[in-house]
């Protein structure tokens, strides 16, 4: 029998994209770690999103990349466009 061709996933949709700065790096007292990051004000629209994750046990997947960094690759992706 042959094998069936799968469609391609398409990315799911990000809870919510930033730029930080590591604020706080601590170990709680079961051992799991903590991470803590300041944004600024113009993050301030993703309190409900983050809020709202938090509230419904969401567990997230995070990648964090230097911020410069990224934006180079954005604008080099763009102008490759």
């Amino acid at each position: 029998m042959p094998k069936k061709e799968r469609e391609p996933m398409q990315a799911p949709d990000p809870v919510a994209e930033f730029a930080a700065s590591v604020a706080k790096v601590q170990t709680m007292a079961d051992g799991s770690p903590r991470f803590v990051l300041d944004a600024p004000e113009a993050a301030i629209g993703l309190l409900s999103k983050l809020g709202q994750a938090q509230a419904n046990g969401q567990y997230l997947h995070v990648i964090a990349f230097d911020a410069d960094e990224w934006m180079e690759y954005l604008r080099t992706q763009t102008s490759q466009s």
